[in-house]
């Protein structure tokens, strides 16, 4: 507000001159001083908003390349029964640092790979190319020893493959 408004506030209130006038230089004071503060405010809050944003971006450039070695890939041996693979999931269960786990069927795995890699040239196949590549996926808790866990899972009866999301990326890529 500037001060030619608020004359014409000042002409439209009733009230004694004098209690108007120190309204006005009152409120000019404090909004100078009010003005010079918010510039310096804004200007300190732009610069810690750059900040928190370059820190914010590479925290979660650093959170999700610790995401991807906390994923991984458990695959079993050819012709491992039904049962075996059930024993092999309870014994994930039991290990310390892992935070999850699901079983992934040859079907899902084939499913998968049709609809992101083949799409209509899928129907060119009889038979499921990946009928072992059955597997658990396991998430591991941030704070654990990611190296650790693993070896623990690849002692494990009936298990003759562990490797992180990063690793099976890699391998599909010398593949293609």
């Amino acid at each position: 507000m500037n001060e030619k408004d608020m004359i014409q506030i000042k002409q439209s209130i009733s009230m004694p001159p004098e209690m108007t006038d120190a309204l006005i230089q009152n409120s000019a004071k404090s909004h100078r001083k009010h003005y010079r503060y918010s510039r310096y405010s804004k200007l300190c809050a732009a610069l810690m908003s750059l900040l928190l944003i370059g820190a914010a971006g590479s925290t979660s450039l650093a959170a999700y390349n610790v995401y991807q070695e906390k994923q991984l890939a458990v695959f079993m041996d050819v012709g491992i029964t039904q049962e075996e693979i059930g024993t092999i999931g309870n014994e994930l269960a039991q290990i310390p640092g892992i935070a999850s786990y699901r079983f992934i069927s040859a079907e899902e795995a084939w499913a998968d790979f049709k609809a992101e890699y083949l799409g209509d040239y899928a129907d060119d196949f009889d038979e499921n190319p990946l009928a072992d590549s059955f597997n658990y996926e396991v998430s591991i808790w941030l704070g654990a020893n990611t190296q650790q866990v693993r070896e623990q899972i690849s002692q494990l009866d009936g298990v003759r493959r562990v490797t992180t999301i990063r690793e099976a990326n890699e391998l599909q890529k010398s593949v293609e």
